[in-house]
């Protein structure tokens, strides 16, 4: 062997160490889960939800507003299981995925407004009064209110400003308020239960 080539020669060991360190590393984020996520509603808790769910995509398939999305095979520190991100898209509460799921990770809920408001709690929400329009006086904005199912319950408005306030105990978390809130604010974050 010529010394210029010595450097490009790849041996069987060398490749296999090499492989070894990448699945390793591979490996070490797989098993690593993403922050606590928004799951859709009627989700068993953390931990059951990941084991029940099979991974069939039916419930992002029968999700009408596509809120429901799926972490990418190629996501390599994703769980593989579905969540919403209500910046982007808020549930609207149909509660057709839970009659999609075949497995129980999602239980089975019943759609009547009545029902979902005392059974759902898919998060809850977070206001940063720094953020929002109405609360630092730089303008009117109702958006979260009227994106709320239950406003005047979850959600009211108060004082001259006509500025936001949450009642977690009564907000199920769907996230259209998040959804709503201006670009120029994002001053809503719905943090996932047990987050």
């Amino acid at each position: 062997m010529k010394p210029k080539d010595r450097g490009r020669v790849v041996t069987r060991r060398s490749a296999l160490v090499g492989l070894a360190v990448l699945g390793g590393g591979v490996l070490g984020l797989r098993g690593k889960s993403h922050a606590a996520r928004l799951r859709p509603p009627g989700a068993a808790a953390d931990g059951a939800f990941e084991r029940k769910c099979i991974r069939c995509l039916r419930c992002v398939a029968v999700c009408p507003v596509k809120a429901i999305r799926f972490d990418s095979s190629l996501d390599l520190v994703g769980t593989d299981t579905p969540y919403i991100d209500s910046r982007e898209r808020g549930c609207v509460l149909c509660m057709k995925c839970t009659e999609a799921c075949p497995s129980g990770a999602l239980e089975t809920l019943d759609a009547d407004p009545e029902i979902v408001h005392a059974e759902v709690r898919m998060g809850r929400p977070e206001l940063d009064k720094d953020r929002c329009i109405a609360w630092k006086g730089s303008g009117e904005c109702r958006a979260c209110y009227y994106a709320c199912p239950y406003p005047d319950s979850a959600i009211r408005l108060e004082g001259m400003l006509l500025a936001p306030v949450f009642d977690e105990d009564a907000c199920v978390g769907c996230g259209l308020c998040d959804e709503a809130c201006p670009e120029r604010a994002r001053a809503i974050t719905i943090r996932p239960k047990g987050a």
